[in-house]
């Protein structure tokens, strides 16, 4: 086989080997080397790194002490920001907790297309939701793009309510319009 011929996952997965082979060899030849060295030119080193460990102190993990750096702070309002953005798309089960997750995605506009990682548009008889902040809404449409899918769900507000019809069945009013000719 070429090497030419590799796709990436193989060439990373090589390098990936040709960088564990060096380390070992590395430090083999380190500890050879250092064994067969003179004490003139071990005790510098070996002082070096006794220092560096002395000098190394532990870090601080109370996280009440931690402060965020303003760029952290920034972010953070950033996705706080967009937490009512974002759902899940998800394929609807016989019951709650059989939904397949199918991927996430943002809200655009008025919360009735979203933008979603790529997938499929449902096939006969699967029901597609999305999850968010919202609640739960039904897929009305998927379409595919390129690298990404758009999703367009039912608008529960323009749902026609059927208008009651008033039953005169039941207690009839006389017409009295039409003259009642005699």
């Amino acid at each position: 086989m070429d090497i030419k011929e590799l796709n990436k996952s193989q060439l990373i997965m090589l390098a990936l080997l040709l960088s564990f082979v060096t380390s070992i060899a590395t430090g083999i030849t380190t500890v050879t080397l250092m064994q067969q060295a003179p004490a003139s030119i071990t005790a510098p080193i070996t002082q070096i790194v006794k220092q560096t460990v002395e000098k190394i102190v532990p870090v601080n993990t109370d996280s009440k002490n931690q402060t965020l750096s303003e760029e952290q702070k920034k972010l953070l309002e950033e996705l706080k920001a967009i937490k009512p953005l974002t759902v899940s798309l998800f394929l609807k089960g016989e019951t709650e907790d059989k939904d397949k997750i199918l991927g996430t995605g943002l809200f655009l506009g008025d919360n009735k297309v979203v933008v979603a990682s790529l997938i499929t548009p449902p096939k006969e008889g699967e029901n597609y939701v999305v999850k968010s902040v919202l609640g739960e809404q039904k897929v009305s449409k998927v379409t595919q793009e390129k690298d990404f899918s758009i999703v367009e769900l039912v608008d529960i507000n323009s749902t026609p309510v059927p208008t009651p019809i008033p039953d005169t069945t039941t207690n009839p009013t006389p017409d009295t319009t039409t003259p009642v000719v005699q």
